[in-house]
Parts: C-alpha cells; structure tokens; sequence
C-alpha cells in the first residue's frame, strides 16, 4: 500500500510539474527532431537519435490530447475526450510497432505502410493542437508555443506525405544534380531521403521557394500548393487570434480600472441643476 500510495504521490508531482509546460516541451521536441540532421551529421546515430525523438514526439501528443481542458457541455466533452484518446492510442500503436519492425526489416510496403501510419497520427496531433490554439482565450508563453508547435508539426506532417509520395512514386520529385542522393555515391554517404523531403516540407510550408528540389508529378505538385496555402492562411489567422485576444484583454482590464478610479468621487458630466433665481417682490 506504501509502495502504491507514494508511486502516486510522484505521478501527482510529476503531472502537477509538467503540465503547465507540455506545449513548450512539445516544441523543444520538434525542434531537437528538426535539428539532428544538421547538427549530429549523416550516419547511423542520425537515424537512431531521429527516431528516438520521433517517439518522443509520440508520447507528447498522447499525453497532450489527454489533458487539455475542454469548455462546453461536460457529456459532450467526455465521450470527445474517451473517443480522441482511442484515435490517438491506435494510431500510436500502429506507428510505434512500424518503427520497431524497421530496425528489423527493409521491406518496401513496411515503409509505406509507417509512412501511413506516422502521418495519419501526426495530422491528427496537429489538428488536435490547431483547435486547441483557436480556443485559447488569453496570450501566455503557453500560448505562443503551441502556436508555433502547430506550425512546425504542418511542416513535419506534410514531410510524411512527401515521404509516401515518394514511395509510391520515386521520381515525384526533381533533386538538383549537386545532391548526394544522384551522384553515384555509396549508400552510406547519401542524404537520407526524408530528412531532404522534410527540409522540401519547411521551404513550401514558409513559401521561401528556393527552387531546388521540385515535384514533377500531379500528387507531389498539387500536394505542395496545398501546404503553401495552408501556411499563409494559417499565419494571417494566428495573428488576427492573437491580436484579437491582446486587445480583447486590454480592454477588459480598462473596463474593469474604470470603476475602481471612479469610486467616491463625483462624475465630471453630472452637474446638479442650477437653482432659479429668486424674485424681489
């Protein structure tokens, strides 16, 4: 009963710790995921370190779904609740079991098949945080880094779908002749084809449009314009949301100083009537 009651007490103190800084530990991951290429190089311990992030980023989302407050009719949000947290713990399933078998197998339709899986969960967690984001009703640090975890789980989410592009259509996309993965050389000094396809993703998602890498087929292009447009609509919204909120509060708290600097003191429009001058008989 002791060893039960203080496991508890940790999971208290470890919820009570964490919780208020999910969403900046969210984008600490994606940031570390999107870092390791560049900064660990092109090698095995890149992949492994990648993967190992990627589960990370797994783990988040699920905890993430399951604790974010919901306002509206108590019934309606639980049964929501029960039902996005069956979704994300499928999805999750299905995607972690597809990155254990690779370390075991090479087989093509096991790729696609973790392509599939991985970004149907990723685009569930970003549409999962997109909805949370529009709800929030106040600007907190909080707030600003789930804003900007959505915008970079886009670019991964779309990476995945570049990815099972690719698989499905290997000459989907045109590499520049400079790129390691058409010179010619061993395969254990090319560019892993996904980290490439997630720099693609990032370029597209911020229309910088550097004209490297271009996708030749109807999938890829039509693909490509979509997570362009998705981008620039998401951050005209974000930043309409975000002023929205600011000036909404600022004008609450204006609201709400006016009456405390008015109290006991005598409103400047309000004269009491003037008295009719008195007749002399």
């Amino acid at each position: 009963m002791q060893e039960k009651r203080a496991l508890t007490l940790l999971q208290g103190a470890i919820r009570r710790r964490f919780m208020p800084h999910r969403h900046r530990a969210l984008l600490v991951a994606i940031i570390a995921a999107f870092a390791t290429r560049p900064l660990i190089g092109n090698n095995k311990v890149t992949l492994i370190v990648f993967s190992l992030l990627i589960v990370i980023l797994l783990i988040l989302g699920l905890y993430i779904i399951q604790v974010d407050e919901l306002i509206g009719e108590e019934k309606k949000l639980l049964a929501e609740r029960k039902r996005r947290q069956i979704i994300g713990w499928v999805l999750a399933s299905v995607a972690a079991v597809e990155r254990l078998a690779m370390f075991f197998s090479t087989n093509s339709d096991l790729g696609i098949a973790g392509s599939i899986s991985w970004l149907l969960f990723f685009a569930f967690i970003t549409w999962h945080e997109l909805r949370a984001a529009l709800r929030q009703r106040e600007v907190t640090s909080e707030t600003i880094c789930m804003s900007i975890s959505v915008y970079l789980l886009m670019g991964l989410t779309w990476g995945f779908l570049y990815s099972l592009i690719y698989q499905l259509q290997p000459h989907a996309f045109s590499f520049p002749s400079s790129d390691v993965m058409t010179t010619g050389l061993p395969t254990e000094k090319r560019e892993p084809v996904f980290m490439v396809l997630i720099y693609f993703s990032l370029v597209t998602l911020t229309t910088i449009g550097y004209g490297d890498i271009s996708p030749l087929t109807m999938k890829a292009r039509y693909a490509a314009i979509a997570e362009g447009v998705t981008g620039q609509f998401y951050l005209a919204i974000l930043v309409a949301r975000l002023v929205g909120m600011q000036m909404s509060r600022s004008m609450s708290q204006q609201t709400g100083d006016t009456p405390r600097q008015g109290s006991g003191e005598a409103s400047p429009s309000v004269a009491e009537p003037a008295k009719p001058p008195e007749r002399s008989d």
